[in-house]
């Protein structure tokens, strides 16, 4: 449309002025020094229009040819992003199939003539990881953290999710606890920070970040307060484990009492009160507890705890059996007081009606005891047998679940 408005207006200017020449040629004369032209007015007209034609389109050439070079290399580097462009997405479908070397070929190759080389690379440090080249990751997420500025966290993320994968602690969490001090806020760093405390059974520093996971809304009230709660849990018994009686006090004296009376926090406790000697303090504790709830773990502890009134702790775990006729762990509890307080009889109906609703080894052994004790030796050298093979075979059946 543009091209007909141009030549219809040449046709005009032409025919006015072939009808100016015609009414009127006129004349036109140019002299410079002993030269001169004479022409009429319209040639000269003409010829000037030629000239600035000329003249236009020499210079339009020219400048076309100066850009031509920067031109060119513009429609290179187009290219050469289209390409990279097309090798990202190649490249991340690759990986996603399971062809990481592929992909890690594809990725690197375009990643410098990218418009996001952090995307090239990171991809391909996941490739990597995969093929279990750890070098080769750590160098491409050193290249993505120098080829896009900004993309620290981005970077550190994805260093961390890795050494996660690689199983390499350690540098995860040193690589989560630098990025907590540039992002303290940072949600997603939180969590994996928080999940990585609770594989490790870091409990304590798990209570350290739940605030922060609270503040940023990472966890919710009832996730927080269950979080809390394992990590509790976890301190007592990492503290009784490594016999760390001062650690173990101070995160109990740290909890509510309506904590101290629940029975995942209060069996480890009392394990330690035990090992510590502060029998009457574990004793009044089961007793308090079994009054108004009920724990195999806990009555379990409290047979084994030979200390005491021994007379007075059987007539009160006595008083149990209602409602826990069969219960094992309990059977076991009485037989133990019983034999502790020398009434065989009792003891030996205690246990083996233990033995008929839970048969285990620690029974026996406790049953080997009290035939001993009345003399039965034979009898007793049987039950010790039984005791030791079944003990051999199924061993977590000597300690009850909590």
């Amino acid at each position: 449309m543009k091209s007909l408005i141009i030549i219809s207006l040449a046709l005009l200017l032409g025919g006015g002025l072939m009808l100016v020449a015609d009414i009127e040629p006129g004349f036109v004369l140019l002299q410079y020094g002993r030269w001169s032209l004479e022409s009429t007015l319209i040639v000269f007209m003409v010829g000037f229009i030629i000239l600035l034609v000329a003249s236009y389109t020499v210079l339009r050439s020219w400048i076309v040819l100066r850009q031509t070079p920067e031109k060119m290399a513009a429609w290179r580097a187009a290219q050469r992003q289209r390409m990279a462009a097309h090798a990202l997405t190649r490249g991340l479908i690759t990986l996603e199939e399971g062809r990481w070397s592929e992909a890690e070929r594809l990725l690197v190759r375009h990643a410098s003539n990218s418009d996001t080389p952090l995307l090239h690379y990171l991809a391909a440090a996941r490739s990597a990881q995969k093929q279990g080249a750890s070098d080769r990751r750590d160098n491409y997420l050193r290249l993505a953290h120098e080829t896009t500025e900004g993309a620290d966290v981005a970077v550190g993320v994805v260093q961390a999710e890795l050494q996660l994968m690689a199983g390499q602690k350690e540098l995860a969490l040193a690589t989560l606890q630098h990025l907590r001090e540039v992002s303290p806020k940072h949600p997603y760093v939180l969590q994996l920070l928080n999940q990585l405390y609770l594989d490790t059974n870091q409990w304590k520093s798990v209570q350290q970040v739940l605030p922060d996971l609270r503040k940023r809304k990472v966890v919710g009230a009832t996730e927080a307060k269950a979080l809390n709660h394992d990590a509790a849990t976890g301190q007592l018994h990492s503290a009784l484990l490594k016999h760390d009686w001062p650690q173990m006090n101070e995160v109990w004296l740290q909890l509510s009492n309506k904590d101290r009376r629940e029975e995942a926090l209060l069996t480890p406790y009392i394990s330690g009160l035990i090992e510590q000697g502060e029998l009457v303090q574990a004793i009044e504790l089961i007793e308090a507890y079994l009054n108004k709830n009920w724990s195999d773990a806990l009555v379990h502890q409290y047979g084994k705890i030979l200390h005491g009134d021994l007379l007075r702790r059987l007539a009160k775990a006595e008083k149990w059996l209602d409602g826990q006729e069969d219960n094992s762990w309990l059977l076991l509890t009485l037989g133990r007081l019983a034999l502790a307080n020398k009434l065989w009889a009792n003891a030996e109906n205690y246990l083996r009606s233990s033995i008929k609703f839970g048969p285990r080894g620690e029974t026996y052994q406790v049953l080997a005891a009290v035939m001993t004790s009345e003399g039965k030796h034979d009898v007793a050298t049987e039950l010790y047998k039984q005791g030791l093979e079944m003990m051999l075979e199924s061993p977590e059946l000597t300690v009850p679940a909590k």
